[in-house]
């Protein structure tokens, strides 16, 4: 077991003995942003944000490498990034897939073997940590590896972790961190994942100065302000080398859904041809109705096998077919059941390649449905990739692909980041993701990453993409998805436990300290600088418009005696409150029963619509109120025709015409609140009108004009006539009659006002009215200003330090407790329900298997259906969890955080319990999975984490010289760790 001596007194200062004691002042000092020239036509941009003072490299373009020599010529930006390096200054690389940034790495890590300094290779996955372990060992010799399960070679001159270990690293003031000289970031657009992105943003604010930082990028639009983050808060300058160079050109499609061909919507010079889209849209036949999201996304796509035999006819093979779900992935695969495109001697190799690594496993391990069924799958050139697969399938399919042995390969989103698997082409099947929170569109930045794996280097000409559009796609959000900007690389920063504990505890580091270093403290600065300006700016145009006579331009001689800009003001304050009144009364009358009787076919309404604020004039009911269920109340709808300019009615959003000329009726649906005045007036309305006839439409505008010509008039016997809520309508409510005195005394005060004749009073009134904003918009950023204009997440800060002290973590002091040291080496799972779970003596006397049983449900986060436990005792202990669970939600809610009890009690689920008892007892993979609805691969996944949990129980357990426990959580991790959920990976 990897498990760290007791930290004493000493090791307690961690970081902060790296840490430079700054105050905030200093990360406000001035910086230097330059773009430096490049040789023209490099396909290259090379900026740097830097201290004044400090000396900028001589470029090259002629420079040879001296830690590493290469065999082809290198490109300019790689050129650029090596002499970064060689000057020992840090280097951004955002680069497309396959345009070489690993080459930029590569040279780090030969710097640090040639100049003996150690280096750090640090990714965002366990799974990719193994691949670079196995890419980095076959070019470098002295590599080792550490994912927290796995440590390999720790002495290693080259050390491959995840950046969860580096940080752990840092914490505990490793003394690998006093020998490291270059730390390399894979993927660092990682930053901006909404739960692990803030491990980065904690382990570079807390890393030495004197590290130079090498960080590899995707695509991203703000990338000059990440590098000035770095710079500020490590003293020194950072680069950003910027290729849009990519080795294959691509070339984008759309195959509309249900059709038999490919239309080019953007070709390799990103020329968007629009009207490919249109004869797209052509050819498009509805998509099935009637069927649900979540149906469609476990459900076969019958297009797909079309879209594969058009690649394989073409040679456009392999294929990465991308899915939004797991199921969805299998269902396509098993889908294109008759298809096989490989040969036999293909077959045989593929044979080869998976018994080889299948014969690492157990007898029984091979038997699982996964590993039978796969096989003639892969066999006939098709692969599946996904969270679900077990890990040793997932790296077989891998290893397959890159041998080009599967040609076509049906891919969650993961696939798009890591190393290096690119195809011919790449397939969408669709454009909508869940992300956690929402089905919605995929990003630009996030279509680029996936469709950059199309287009192998040195073997294609160009790459193809082929997107799956229906009828739901607009050609707005095609145009944003194919030209937008990548990705921004925006702070996920958020405060953990774990996170506080140990700042508190080292000495000389605070949770201040690193909040006000974070990249979304720095992001909220610049932003506040910016909000600064626009309110100085906003402050003295409202001070300018104060005086609506000196706005107005008005000659001093024709200036009334009375002050102006005081009863402009009262003006506006009586208006500003009959309006409101109005509104009152309209909703008064919208929600009474009595007015469904007067919604009737004919009748002329006045509508705006409450939620865009479209005003669409008179209207024509087209029918009585119908009901409709929202959000689980009773919502009346109201269809009318309206006026809709033309070029409007063949879109989803019919836009209102004011000239009766250019503009045609259509039926559009109203909620009963949109109606703002109801007519005495009714239309006869011929039973045979049409929509779609041109006489229909013909003879309505003419008897509709006529009326609105008719009432047009300035005089009250010319005005549309009203219902009146209480003569007609018959509605008696008291406040209604309230509303309508309080109406006519405002409007006697108005008739009243000395403004009432004068000549300017409209110019004066539209000016006034313009203050009124600029005013209103000025104490809107006053409010942000005040919000933004200090440390972030302070209140959450209070309110979390407030938990701590309540459940005795830190002592009123602001001093780690016995209980506060424990948690501190708790981060696989919520360390405050498993230091809670320990301290209540939860796990007092509890044998292994029920040890492991219990934790699972801390690590499991599949929301897949809940069976009920069919074993008492593990029942009732899980109803003890949630009683534990629940005293910390109501601790956390009197402290101020925004969470729900009942929420926070239901991200614990028993789903894996049985199946962790099962297996600690013994049973074999095949057997604990036999009725389960589990993914494979993620029960192995929540295998490691709970196995990676008890490593981390065990060791605070030795923290706080509790070797009973300790021992009981070492027996726990021998009950878990055997067979395939613990075989090791094919690229170690």
């Amino acid at each position: 077991m990897a498990c760290s001596k007791r930290p004493s007194d000493d090791d307690n200062e961690g970081v902060s003995k790296y840490l430079r004691k700054d105050s905030l002042f200093s990360l406000r000092v001035p910086v230097v942003i330059e773009k430096l020239s490049v040789r023209p036509g490099s396909n290259c941009s090379h900026h740097v944000v830097r201290l004044p003072e400090t000396t900028l490299p001589i470029f090259d373009p002629e420079y040879i490498p001296q830690a590493k020599q290469y065999k082809f010529k290198l490109d300019e930006f790689q050129l650029r990034s090596i002499q970064c390096l060689e000057n020992n200054q840090s280097v951004l690389v955002a680069a497309h897939t396959s345009a070489g940034k690993t080459v930029v790495a590569e040279y780090a890590i030969a710097m640090g073997i040639l100049y003996k300094h150690r280096v750090i290779y640090t990714s965002p996955i366990k799974a990719l940590s193994n691949q670079k372990y196995r890419d980095l060992s076959d070019e470098f010799k002295d590599v080792g590896l550490m994912t927290g399960d796995i440590t390999l070679n720790p002495t290693a001159s080259v050390m491959v972790m995840t950046t969860e270990i580096l940080r752990s690293m840092l914490y505990r003031g490793n003394e690998l961190i006093q020998e490291m000289k270059y730390v390399i970031f894979d993927e660092i657009h990682y930053m901006r994942d909404r739960e692990r992105g803030v491990v980065w943003e904690e382990t570079i604010i807390m890393l030495p100065d004197t590290v130079t930082f090498v960080f590899l990028s995707a695509t991203l639009s703000n990338t000059t302000e990440f590098a000035e983050w770095i710079c500020r808060i490590k003293h020194q300058p950072c680069h950003v080398i910027y290729t849009d160079f990519r080795p294959t050109p691509l070339q984008h499609y759309i195959f509309p859904a249900n059709g038999d061909g490919i239309f080019m919507i953007l070709d390799e010079h990103k020329n968007f041809k629009q009207q490919a889209f249109y004869q797209a849209l052509a050819t498009l036949r509805p998509s099935s109705s009637g069927i649900d999201r979540k149906q469609m996304r476990s459900r076969a796509n019958p297009d797909i096998a079309k879209i594969v035999t058009m690649c394989e006819n073409r040679k456009y093979t392999p294929i990465i077919i991308f899915c939004f779900s797991k199921n969805e992935c299998e269902a396509n695969a098993t889908f294109l059941k008759q298809l096989d495109i490989t040969s036999e001697s293909e077959k045989s190799m593929i044979e080869e390649i998976f018994q080889n690594a299948m014969a690492t496993l157990a007898d029984d391990d091979r038997k699982l449905p996964q590993a039978v069924s796969i096989l003639p799958m892969l066999k006939r050139g098709i692969g599946i990739h996904h969270g679900g697969l077990l890990p040793i399938i997932k790296e077989v399919i891998e290893i397959l692909f890159q041998e080009s042995l599967i040609r076509v390969l049906f891919s969650t989103e993961t696939f798009s980041m890591g190393i290096n698997m690119p195809a011919k082409t790449v397939v969408f099947t669709g454009l909508k993701k869940w992300d956690g929170q929402t089905h919605r569109i995929i990003t630009s930045g996030e279509y680029i990453q996936m469709a950059g794996r199309a287009g192998r280097r040195g073997l294609d000409d160009r790459g193809l993409v082929i997107v799956m559009i229906d009828e739901s796609m607009k050609i707005e959000e095609m145009k944003k998805l194919f030209l937008g900007d990548a990705c921004r690389l925006d702070s996920k920063f958020y405060l953990g436990y774990n996170m506080l504990l140990n700042l508190i505890r080292n000495d000389g580091t605070t949770p201040e300290y690193m909040i006000e270093r974070s990249f979304h403290q720095f992001q909220m600065d610049k932003a506040t600088i910016q909000m600064k300006e626009q309110l100085e700016l906003s402050s003295k145009k409202t001070q300018e418009m104060k005086n609506v006579l000196k706005m107005a331009n008005i000659p001093e001689e024709e200036h009334p005696n009375f002050d102006v800009n005081a009863e402009v003001a009262n003006y506006y304050l009586m208006r500003h409150e009959i309006a409101s009144l109005r509104e009152e009364y309209r909703m008064i009358i919208s929600e009474s029963d009595q007015i469904l009787d007067f919604i009737n076919l004919g009748r002329l309404v006045k509508l705006v619509d409450q939620t865009t604020g479209a005003n669409w004039g008179w209207g024509i009911c087209f029918g009585s109120a119908r009901i409709k269920i929202k959000d689980k109340r009773k919502v009346y709808i109201v269809d009318c025709l309206v006026s809709c300019t033309q070029t409007s009615i063949n879109g989803d959003c019919p836009v209102p015409s004011t000239i009766a000329t250019e503009s045609t009726f259509q039926i559009i649906p109203f909620t009963l609140d949109c109606i703002v005045e109801w007519s005495q007036i009714r239309m006869k309305i011929d039973s045979n009108f049409r929509v779609s006839s041109s006489t229909c439409q013909i003879d309505l505008r003419h008897k509709f004009d006529h009326i609105l010509k008719r009432f047009r008039g300035n005089d009250e016997l010319h005005e549309m006539p009203l219902l009146d809520p209480i003569k007609h309508i018959g509605i008696e409510d008291r406040r209604l009659c309230e509303i309508i005195a309080a109406i006519g005394d405002l409007e006697k005060k108005i008739s009243a006002s000395p403004l009432i004749g004068f000549k300017y009073l409209d110019i004066v009134y539209k000016n006034y009215l313009e203050y009124i904003k600029l005013k209103d918009r000025e104490n809107e950023l006053k409010k942000e200003f005040v919000l933004h204009n200090r440390l972030v997440l302070s209140q959450e800060l209070k309110a979390m330090k407030g938990v701590l002290v309540d459940l005795s973590y830190i002592s009123s002091e602001g001093i780690v407790t016995y209980k506060g040291r424990f948690a501190c080496e708790i981060n696989a799972s919520d360390e405050i329900i498993v230091t809670e779970l320990l301290f209540s003596n939860f796990f007092e006397g509890m044998e292994p298997d029920y040890i492991c049983a219990y934790l699972s449900c801390l690590v499991h986060d599949e929301k897949n259906e809940v069976h009920s436990v069919n074993d008492q005792k593990l029942a009732d202990g899980f109803a003890k969890i949630q009683e534990i669970v629940s005293n910390v939600g109501n601790v956390m809610v009197k402290n101020k955080i925004e969470i729900t009890v009942e929420n926070y009690v239901a991200k614990y689920r028993p789903s894996l319990m049985m199946i962790v008892l099962r297996w600690a007892r013994g049973e074999s993979f095949t057997d604990i999975l036999a009725n389960s609805s589990e993914y494979e691969g993620s029960v192995i996944r929540s295998f490691r984490r709970l196995d990676e949990l008890l490593r981390q129980l065990a060791c605070a357990c030795r923290s706080i010289d509790n070797s009973t426990m300790e021992q009981n959580f070492l027996n726990a991790m021998t009950k878990m760790k055997r067979g395939i959920a613990f075989s090791s990976s094919l690229y170690l």
